[in-house]
């Protein structure tokens, strides 16, 4: 059976889109809000039956008890005023006999009395009751109060309170329905970030979970889609891989054959009579021979590994290295008709120095070092090489005499498969050589440096390797 298409999965996933559920938590809130409103208002009526708030028409009822009592009163006391109003008393003339009206609402009680169709000022109504030679001004509002005077003074009227209580509570269920939906798109969300974190771990084998709301689903149908693709695409590019190394396996294997051959006819030639010139070059023919056999060998081991080998470090003499390093350098000076200048510091010289490295690694690297030199020197020329040891730490340092480096290789001249086209250019040169050498030089804590030498005007390398503890 052939994989689910994206447009089915579709069909079946996401029934509820993003709209819908916004849709029902506004739906939500509103109701929460309507109840609150209602849960509010009817709380405030309770308070107003428990007698602990006055409804608006309250001051006009106890003015309407009270009425005939202050008409026939002796003399207008505040014992007789209802407690949701104030009150001045004035004479015929015009004079305030008593009363705890303020200055100014004096005045406009004394307006109101004289144009006695007029009532209302000021937020304010005023009642007027008519007593033998003297009026009697009552100020009140047609708002609810509270029982207490001192909450009057200080507090909001109570319509005012509970309108701003209302406010405050709405914002506070707003706030806790925009986190709801906040914590709701976030768990929705957890297939999306599961299905990102599997990626982000290489893990391309699992299985998308669904979130139930169509534009995520979308989202995650795409996401498998890409996690398919992509895990066919590295299946395939393993593969080939693997392919590649097989052939380089069997590549290997091939040549084996004619080195075997080389090496067997180099021994023949060693038991005839030779000069000694002839000798020198026939032995070492003889041993990079060997040396390419055993670098093959090495071809052949990290074809079967996808990691590569790994060796262990042993530990050997400094001057053993130089010693095998220096025959190397010198057989290759013959080969490219270069002159060598080989230079060693005296505690090297002097001493029994001991570093611990991977031995053949180490030579490999110096050596690809030495031969980008000699490749790029012209005959006759000559390669300053310079070894110092101190503190477990062993440097090489090999100057040319060619054309140097361009500002690109300095840059780059270390990175694998780079050829650089302007200058230093080899037939035989891919680009692997000084990247080899700089991956053993960091795998021995040291490090490689690439400049251009002042003395011969042409490249300096610097390569260096740690004792490994």
């Amino acid at each position: 059976m052939g994989r689910v298409k994206s447009k089915d999965k579709k069909n079946k996933r996401g029934t509820l889109g993003l709209g819908s559920m916004f849709e029902v938590y506004i739906f939500l809130m509103g109701l929460a809000l309507l109840i609150w409103a209602a849960i509010s208002l009817f709380a405030f009526n309770l308070l107003i039956n428990a007698g602990v708030i006055y409804p608006a028409n309250y001051a006009e009822y106890r003015i309407s008890e009270v009425s005939d009592q202050i008409k026939t009163a002796n003399e207008v006391t505040s014992d007789l005023i209802p407690e949701v109003c104030r009150y001045v008393v004035f004479s015929d003339d015009g004079e305030v006999l008593s009363g705890n009206l303020d200055e100014k609402d004096v005045e406009t009680a004394w307006k109101v009395l004289s144009n006695k169709n007029n009532n209302y000022s000021d937020g304010c109504f005023y009642r007027i009751i008519i007593r033998p030679d003297e009026y009697v001004v009552l100020q009140y509002r047609l708002k609810p109060q509270y029982k207490s005077m001192w909450m009057n003074e200080h507090l909001p009227n109570p319509e005012n309170l509970l309108t701003i209580f209302i406010i405050i509570c709405c914002l506070g269920i707003i706030r806790i329905f925009a986190k709801k939906f906040g914590s709701g798109i976030r768990k929705k969300m957890t297939p999306m970030r599961e299905a990102l974190e599997q990626i982000g771990d290489r893990n391309l084998d699992f299985k998308v979970n669904y979130s139930g709301v169509r534009e995520i689903d979308e989202c995650l149908v795409a996401l498998d889609d890409m996690r398919y693709a992509l895990k066919t695409s590295l299946q395939k590019q393993w593969e080939t891989e693997q392919e590649k190394n097989r052939q380089m396996s069997a590549l290997a294997h091939d040549i084996k054959t004619p080195l075997t051959v080389v090496r067997g006819n180099s021994e023949l030639l060693l038991e005839t009579e030779l000069t000694d010139e002839q000798k020198y070059y026939a032995d070492y023919i003889s041993e990079s021979v060997l040396q390419i056999q055993n670098y093959v060998q090495t071809l052949i081991e990290v074809t079967k590994s996808q990691e590569g080998i790994e060796q262990t470090p042993v530990k050997v003499k400094v001057s053993d290295v130089l010693t095998d390093i220096k025959k190397q350098t010198l057989g290759l000076s013959e080969v490219y008709q270069l002159k060598i200048a080989w230079k060693e510091d005296c505690e090297i010289e002097n001493s029994e120095s001991v570093i611990s490295v991977v031995y053949d690694h180490v030579v490999r690297a110096v050596m690809n070092v030495v031969r980008n030199a000699a490749e790029h020197t012209p005959k006759g020329g000559v390669i300053n090489i310079t070894a110092t040891y101190s503190s477990k730490e062993l440097i090489f340092t090999v100057e040319d005499s060619g054309s140097g480096f361009s500002s690109e290789a300095l840059a780059h001249g270390t990175e694998q498969f780079f050829m650089d086209d302007l200058s230093r250019t080899s037939g035989s040169h891919y680009g692997i050589g000084l990247f080899f050498a700089k991956k053993v030089a960091k795998e021995h804590g040291g490090k490689i440096v690439l400049a251009n030498s002042k003395e011969t005007g042409g490249a300096r390398v610097e390569i260096s390797f740690l004792s490994i503890s």
